[in-house]
């Protein structure tokens, strides 16, 4: 492991990653998360503010 490689996380993620169903890597210096199957049957990596999780949490992006 090397802060290269490190997303910052708070206490209660940090503490619940390993057994929430969520997965985190590193992609070119950016982070990536997978949902467990529940949230995203399709179990794709997303950009953290662009998955579908985030959108039901904060509605539609607006597209004016």
């Amino acid at each position: 492991t090397t802060v290269d490689n490190g997303v910052l996380l708070c206490w209660f993620h940090h503490h619940s990653i390993d057994t929430s169903g969520w997965e985190i890597r590193m992609v070119k210096g950016s982070p990536q998360v997978r949902a467990p199957g529940l949230i995203d049957p399709q179990r794709l990596w997303r950009p953290p503010n662009r998955h579908r999780a985030h959108q039901v949490l904060t509605g539609p992006p607006n597209r004016d």
